[in-house]
Order: structure tokens, then sequence, then C-alpha cells
């Protein structure tokens, strides 16, 4: 029987900031009970000793039939979201979504939209406040987000700031709990969001859809770990829809994405912006947005459970990154 380890960071009400990206407990439950349903068996792990310790600790003959679920996502590190992935390929172990370069390269906002910006993808103008102190290059309104954070950690609609003033009184309380801070221009058009399921060859896009909230901005307040406050609009004509699966596709190949992303996008006056990616999208059946896409396409939780597992382990069996960790365990 293959193993399925759930490396796993678990919400905590107490520290809400810190914690906002990670799973609830009853998230990584029904993850456990639904892939145990699957013919896996299940460990489940939240703290980083105990997963190093186990993930050393597996035979080196076995190592092939495990397989880490990565939904690390920690705090506080550029390089975060690239623990599991990294270690597991260091130890010749195979792990779900994408490996090391991937994640770190798309939690940093800025510099993943000047990689795709080079390509020519769409994304609007954008600069980057390390210090604090930078003139801004970028006319009213601007939009001001974290650089490097994720389910809208950080905004609220004060982050849209419409003078100079708004800029000298909003800035700096949120340079000094979050930067580097990213700065673009305001676009007031709807938000779209997109999914790609797949390895390099075989990527799928998900359904299209808006994304709508109750407020102007989305922002932390509206992530909830109990309920999906936003709302999922699949209206989406299918001119928009069709470039939309075109640039998601191009993003996923350019990024060598693997297992699944979630893309999101703004549209103003017919014009696709890209946003940014997530590269490991939260997998909660109650308030994720990619699992809503996959069911959409009439398939299951434990469908969508069962391909990215298959996924990761296809990734292992044929990419060339995973040749060292292999060599090392012969």
């Amino acid at each position: 029987m293959k193993t399925v380890l759930l490396a796993c960071d678990i919400y905590d009400q107490t520290n809400p900031k810190l914690s906002q990206e990670w799973e609830s407990f009853d998230t990584i439950s029904h993850m456990e009970s639904t892939i145990e349903s699957l013919g896996y068996e299940v460990v489940v792990l939240n703290d980083a000793t105990e997963i190093t310790s186990a993930l050393s600790g597996i035979p080196k003959s076995n190592r092939k039939n495990w397989i880490v679920w990565n939904l690390i996502e920690g705090y506080l590190s550029p390089s975060r979201e690239a623990y599991i992935p990294a270690l597991c390929e260091y130890l010749g172990i195979p792990h779900t979504g994408s490996h090391a370069a991937v994640q770190t390269l798309t939690l940093d906002k800025y510099k993943t939209k000047l990689y795709l910006e080079s390509f020519g993808i769409k994304t609007s103008k954008s600069q980057l406040i390390l210090h604090g102190s930078e003139s801004l290059k970028i006319p009213y309104p601007i939009f001001i987000k974290p650089n490097g954070e994720g389910s809208s950690l950080g905004i609220s609609d004060q982050n849209i700031i419409r003078s100079e003033m708004e800029w000298k009184l909003r800035v700096p309380n949120l340079f000094n709990e979050y930067a580097p801070l990213l700065v673009e221009p305001y676009i007031s058009g709807r938000e779209l969001t997109a999914a790609v399921m797949g390895n390099q060859g075989s990527y799928e896009v998900l359904p299209i859809a808006y994304v709508d909230y109750p407020s102007e901005t989305y922002h932390e307040g509206i992530k909830s770990k109990s309920e999906f406050l936003e709302s999922l609009d699949f209206q989406v004509p299918k001119s928009i829809a069709n470039q939309l699966q075109e640039i998601s596709l191009q993003i996923a190949n350019l990024l060598g994405v693997s297992g699944y992303i979630r893309i999101d996008y703004k549209l103003e006056d017919q014009s696709i912006y890209f946003l940014e990616v997530n590269a490991t999208p939260g997998f909660s059946a109650i308030y994720s947005t990619l699992p809503l896409l996959w069911e959409k396409s009439e398939r299951s939780y434990a469908e969508l459970l069962k391909k990215s597992l298959e996924l990761g382990f296809e990734e292992f069996l044929i990419q060339k990154r995973f040749q060292y960790g292999k060599d090392q365990i012969k």
C-alpha cells in the first residue's frame, strides 16, 4: 500500500495573521479520510522536526511508495512554500505540486510579473517598495499590497490609495508589517480566477469564474475557515474564457508548473491583466477556490485528490530533478 504524508500547517485562531494561509483542522481531517477512501495509508504531521524525521526514516527502498502532500505555508520567509518540495527532491521522495523554484518565484509577486511580462503576458505596471522611502512612479489611484503574502493578508479597502496624503497616512504602517510592498495601478474591473491541473505536456484549464466579494477589494476579512464568503460566477463570456484558457496554459508552461496552480486576473475595458499565481492553493472543499472550480467540471472532491496524487507520482518517475535524490538511495 502506498502512503501519503500530509505535511501541513494547521490554522491557529490565537495567531490569525501568521497562520492566515494555513488549512483548518476540519480540512485536514476531511482530506485524510478522503485519501484513505482512495486506498492510501495516511500520516498527518504538522511539526517540522516530526516531518523531517519521518521522511529521513523511510527505508530507502520504499521511498518511491510514499508521497508528501505539501500543505506547508510557513510564515515570514520568501522560501517558505519551497521547504517540502526541496526536501523531497533531496531525499528522493515524491511530492504533490510544483518544485521549489516555482514555489519561490510565485511567492514573489513582483518577480513573477516581471518574468511573465518578458514573455508577453499582459500585466499592469508595478513598483516594488523595498525601503519605504522610494519616490512613487505610478500615478494615483494605486493599489498597494504585500509582495510575498497570500490569502489576501495585509489587504483591505485602505490599500486603495488616491492621493499623496493617503499614501503618507497608510503606507508606513503597512510597510512596517509587510515589507516589501508591491504598488500597482488600481484596476477597478472584475476579478477572474483560473486553475490549471497537470504536469508539463498535459495541462488542463478548469472552468473559469468571476470572483465577486462584498467589498471594493478582496481582503483578508473575506477569507474564512468555515464558509465561502466570496462567490464564483461562471457566466464568463466565451471570448474572455477562451483568452484566459490560452493565457493560463502559457503561464503554466512558462513556469514549468506541476500538479496544480491557481491564477488570478483582472478584467477592465475588455483587457485582461495578470495579477498573481498561487502554486500552493488551498484544498478545502468548503472555502477554497480550486476544489470549487474542479467540481464545476462535474468531478468529485475525491477525484481531485486522486488526480493530484497521481500527478505527483508521475512527476517523480519522469523528471530529472529527482535524479540526485534517487541516486543517493540506490
